[in-house]
């Protein structure tokens, strides 16, 4: 990029920041009625209730900004990467991405969208591309071997109901070769077909590394409009012994080794990729954990966490964990870990920092987008 065309990202970038989410609609109209086969990589459910469109604004919009200090970025490139890669995204996606967000920027801009503009934009996108086809690729290379790159056929080899709601898949490779270790707190992307289109979603492993299979938790959503349509459709028709197609783990959620004690802080289905690292914690002396339920029939692993934990392991039933409770059972210095409703963990965290924790030692994992969180 020239000096000339990093000004003008530069100073185009609040446009991103406040109008961003509706470029993006326009660019994924656009782009999915051109290419519809891209169908099979995005979370529809995340496209109708617009956090998709809003996570990929403010990306642009971050970059855009640091656009001479990209590497302050990396952190957010990496957790982006591993959705990627678990989705299966290529290198040769991103020259489409970029058509067509080049094209919903042009539509919304109307006659402000200079050739001058939109060659900057597209220089920037270019450099953008780049970095995460760079991480992504190591990931890829990561996994070794070629069939460990792309969906896997997973046979399901126990399904149980741990709550009203929430049931645990097991899951052993149909073909027999080893399971790829991973470091607990990450997730696999699960893939159905429903309506001739591909959905995939992303469930966190929830014990830690066996080496014989992975189990996943997952939450029926009735509750929600729009429905769980993937975790329904596993739930009502998948059984022991059928098989389902998952990418192996991804997910930058994990333990921070060089921390002391850890307090771990989890709303409901947030349970899940904490469960894995308190399972892997080899002295659970050093663990704390807050899980606040509705009610006690969904606190699940409770069997287990009472034996790991015994008196640190705290259930709120009904009722969120407040300030006073924060006082007491987290201390300064801790490694803090979060997952839940975005509201719960932006309650919490609020709390910790007032209390003087630092937020470097807090770890958040949101069941949605992360960039979509910017507001």
């Amino acid at each position: 990029m020239t000096e000339e065309q990093k000004q003008i990202v530069k100073s185009t970038a609040p446009i991103l920041k406040e109008h961003g989410k509706e470029i993006t609609s326009i660019f994924y109209k656009k782009m999915f009625a051109a290419h519809p086969e891209l169908l099979n990589y995005f979370n529809l459910t995340n496209q109708e209730i617009g956090t998709q469109p809003l996570a990929l604004a403010n990306t642009v919009y971050l970059a855009a900004e640091n656009i001479e200090q990209l590497e302050v970025l990396l952190p957010q490139v990496k957790t982006i990467a591993h959705k990627h890669r678990s989705l299966t995204i290529k290198a040769e996606h991103y020259p489409i991405v970029g058509e067509y967000l080049l094209k919903g920027i042009a539509e919304y801009l109307g006659d402000a969208a200079t050739p001058e503009l939109l060659d900057a934009w597209g220089a920037a996108y270019g450099i953008i591309a780049d970095i995460f086809i760079e991480v992504e690729q190591e990931m890829y290379d990561a996994l070794g071997d070629e069939r460990n790159r792309d969906f896997i056929a997973f046979k399901i080899i126990e399904k149980r109901q741990i709550a009203p709601n929430i049931f645990t898949l097991n899951l052993a490779r149909n073909d027999g070769s080893e399971l790829v270790d991973f470091t607990p707190g990450q997730y696999i992307s699960l893939r159905v077909k429903l309506n001739e289109l591909f959905h995939n979603r992303q469930y966190s492993l929830t014990k830690a590394f066996d080496g014989k299979s992975y189990q996943v938790a997952i939450k029926q959503e009735n509750e929600k409009d729009p429905a769980g349509v993937v975790s329904n459709h596993i739930f009502e028709n998948y059984e022991v012994g059928d098989t389902i197609l998952a990418t192996l783990p991804a997910g930058d959620f994990e333990l921070d080794k060089t921390a002391s004690s850890h307090v771990f802080i989890a709303g409901g289905i947030g349970i899940t990729p904490i469960a894995a690292m308190i399972d892997s914690l080899e002295a659970a002396n050093e663990a704390q954990l807050i899980h606040c339920v509705r009610s006690k029939e969904y606190a699940v692993f409770a069997e287990e966490f009472r034996m790991k934990l015994g008196a640190k392991y705290h259930l709120f039933s009904n009722r969120y964990v407040t300030k006073a409770d924060l006082v007491e059972m987290v201390k300064q210095g801790a490694a803090i870990y979060l997952c839940g409703p975005v509201p719960f963990m932006s309650a919490v965290e609020k709390i910790l920092l007032e209390l003087g924790h630092k937020q470097l030692d807090i770890h958040f994992e949101a069941f949605q987008p992360m960039l979509s969180l910017i507001r």
